[in-house]
């Protein structure tokens, strides 16, 4: 059992090694670089379908609004023809109506937090992006300076 513990740990070692000589720590840095781009893009969609949406909400939200007061109008008509029964028709569709804007209402206003909070997440990712990539450049020169010296 002892010698096929030292030939695996051999094995690892070599390996290792193997794998730290092909690291370039300029790739590594640049491809977590580009990592975070593509996050950056993903959230800008994400932001971008988080206003539509609210944009629709609202819009829906106002055309409940206009259909509420489309509905007392036609309440107030039937009222003065002397139609009870088709005013209580328009009050009930008014009602409904009211409802629905009220929950569009309240739907605008949770989807209004939640674009503010994709507004900040993408405002810290660009921060964050920003200054992955001054250090990447500051680690790129360190780089070239300590392999200019070590030859």
């Amino acid at each position: 059992m002892g010698f096929f513990d030292r030939l695996s740990r051999l094995l690892r070692a070599n390996l290792n090694d193997l794998v730290s000589k092909a690291e370039d720590p300029v790739k590594i840095l640049d491809q977590s670089v580009a990592d975070m781009q593509a996050d950056l893009v993903k959230l800008r969609q994400a932001v971008a379908l988080a206003i539509a949406s609210q944009k629709r909400i609202v819009n829906q939200a106002d055309q409940a609004e206009t259909q509420v007061r489309t509905w007392y109008e036609r309440a107030q008509l039937a009222i003065q023809k002397g139609e009870d029964g088709l005013a209580r028709e328009a009050l009930t569709r008014r009602k409904s109506f009211q409802e629905s804007a009220a929950s569009f209402s309240s739907q605008g206003q949770s989807q209004k937090g939640q674009v503010e909070m994709l507004k900040r997440s993408l405002r810290a990712l660009e921060d964050k992006i920003a200054g992955a990539k001054a250090k990447k450049d500051m680690l790129k020169a360190r780089a070239q300076a300590a392999q200019a010296q070590q030859q």
